[in-house]
Order: C-alpha cells, then structure tokens, then sequence
C-alpha cells in the first residue's frame, strides 16, 4: 500500500476533508449556513443526504442547534460512525439511498467510506458491487416535515440530485432552503445542471449562493460545487437590499 493510499483512506475514517489549492477554488458551506442564521432562517427540520461520516450535519448543528437533524447514507462503511453520531448528537440515521422511488438499487463503493461511492449508472452497472435499499424524500420524512418545519435539505448525492428531488416533491413544499451539489459537466449519465435549475424554478425556488466550487487536479477546470436555493417569497428570499 502506498503512503498516498494509506493516507487517503485515513482521513476518510475522518469527518475532515483535505484539498488542493489548485483544485478547490473555494469551500464556504460552513460560512453560508452561519449567514443563513445570521439572516434570521432558523430550520426545525435539516435532511443531510449523502452524509457521508457527518461532516455536514456537525456544521448544521453547530449553525442551528436547535433542528432536528437526519442523516441519509447508503454505504455501509459510514453506518458505524453514523450510528455513534446519532447515539452521541441525538441525530437520526437513515441507512438508504435517496433516488426517484422505492426500491433495490445497485452501488458502487468501497470497504472502506468514500466520497465517491454512488448508485450505479446504466453506463457504469458492471463496476456496481452491493445492492442498497432505494428511499424517497417524501417516503422518509412526509411525516416528519410541514409548514412550520422551515426544513433544509441538503444533496450531495454523485449526479443523483435531481432524482432524489423527484423522489420528494410532496416534502418540498414545505423545505426553505436546498443546497446541492452540481457539475459542470457530465460523466455517466448525471442531470446537467441546468435540469438542476430548471427543476428548482419549476418547484418555487431561486437560486440564492453559491457555496463551494471545486476544479479538476490537473488543470483547474471548475468541476462541481454546491447551489444554495431559497424558496420565493420567504424572509431570506424578499431581502434584496443592495446594501
């Protein structure tokens, strides 16, 4: 094993994250929820898709202490430090894969947590190596959001966003805020971004901050990042002062 692979399945046993300059034009998640509050949202409900080993819902907690937060991660690598999250946070764990319906669904991942692992592709089904269990948003929490949830739901789901939002739209009435992750460009068969936007405009929001942007190592192309969308006509969407 190389120093470079025992060092990148170390921090993947971590909630840190470690990137290039080169490659991480910038990461503002934290500073964004610290805004959202600072701007007077206060959620009662945060859905964190895709957590990984927690990383966000550690930031969501610390920016609103009070919410209830979820956490939603298929791969059974991140179950046991989910588990302890939960135990240790008072945090709900929810061991599925966010996607359009209810369902077995084929994963590609690791033994060990990986950023990277995802539903399989039609492109890429021969790389798959575990069957998950397939859950929508509205199958997960119709009955744990409504109006006065001012929920916050966030997707970092390897292309599979627009699916998983498919998957929710009774629950999105009554979400305020959506960060999700988007590429620039393509790979197996993920939604462009532009049916990312398309579908948020369709179900009443607007785009409102941009919360990361990351590049490709090799030459700096901007590759992915993160969109915070608000839904129109509530407190943080009607400020437009300049100023």
């Amino acid at each position: 094993m190389t120093l470079r692979t025992l060092t990148k399945r170390l921090l993947a046993l971590t909630s840190y994250r470690l990137s290039r300059t080169a490659s991480n034009r910038f990461d503002g998640v934290e500073e964004c929820l610290g805004q959202l509050a600072k701007g007077g949202y206060g959620p009662r409900c945060i859905i964190d898709g895709g957590a990984h080993l927690g990383w966000f819902a550690r930031c969501a907690h610390a920016a609103f202490p009070d919410a209830e937060i979820h956490m939603v991660d298929p791969q059974p690598a991140c179950a046991p430090t989910l588990q302890r999250l939960a135990q240790t946070r008072g945090f709900h764990f929810h061991p599925a894969a966010l996607t359009s319906e209810r369902k077995i669904v084929r994963m590609v991942c690791d033994s060990e947590p990986d950023t990277g692992a995802h539903v399989a592709w039609d492109g890429n089904l021969h790389r798959a190596n575990i069957d998950v269990q397939g859950e929508t948003l509205d199958a997960l929490f119709v009955s744990h959001i409504d109006a006065d949830s001012r929920a916050l739901l966030k997707l970092d789901l390897q292309g599979h966003e627009v699916l998983a939002l498919a998957g929710g739209r009774e629950i999105l009435r009554h979400v305020e805020v959506v960060l999700a992750e988007f590429s620039f460009f393509g790979q197996l068969g993920e939604a462009p971004v532009s049916d990312l936007v398309r579908f948020m405009d369709e179900a009443g929001f607007d785009l409102f901050d941009i919360a990361s942007v990351a590049g490709r190592r090799r030459d700096g192309r901007a590759r992915h990042g993160d969109f915070v969308f608000v839904r129109r006509n509530t407190p943080l969407w009607a400020d437009r002062s300049w100023e």
